[in-house]
């Protein structure tokens, strides 16, 4: 992927974490690119302002309006992030792999059928299940 100065992009997903903003530096040596984060899901609002450095093959372009969920109020204070229990960090990832698939246009019930079934492949996995229940408890913890 090739990213340019002034390009909008995102990190994350909304349903778990994400940051959207303005790529203000670019670093080719180190493969990263500090974006100006101007939303933010509700619990990371306090990162609205602040520049981050990310690895560029960890962000993708924005398109199209910002995602639900999120704002563009700076937050004094980090909110705490969501309590999920593991069937609901399934439940998200499923999600997060629905729209990162179809988008967020679907209607609710096709939206609900194709994250159950998801759900389904992920609980039919074990190993599955817990890379993700592991990967979302670190995403939670994460501090910038």
């Amino acid at each position: 992927m090739i990213l340019h100065l002034g390009e909008r992009v995102y990190w994350g997903a909304p349903e778990v974490i994400y940051l959207e903003g303005t790529i203000i530096a670019l670093d080719e040596q180190t493969q990263t690119a500090t974006v100006h984060v101007d939303r933010a899901t509700l619990h990371s609002a306090h990162l609205i302002g602040t520049d981050i450095p990310f690895a560029a093959n960890g962000i993708q372009p924005a398109t199209g309006d910002s995602l639900p969920s999120t704002t563009n109020k700076y937050e004094e204070k980090q909110a705490l992030a969501p309590e999920m229990d593991d069937e609901e960090k399934i439940r998200r990832a499923a999600a997060v792999a629905v729209h990162q698939q179809y988008g967020y246009a679907l209607d609710n019930d096709k939206e609900a059928t194709l994250i159950a079934q998801f759900t389904q492949a992920i609980n039919s996995d074990q190993a599955m299940r817990q890379q993700i229940i592991t990967s979302m408890n670190e995403i939670l913890r994460r501090e910038f």
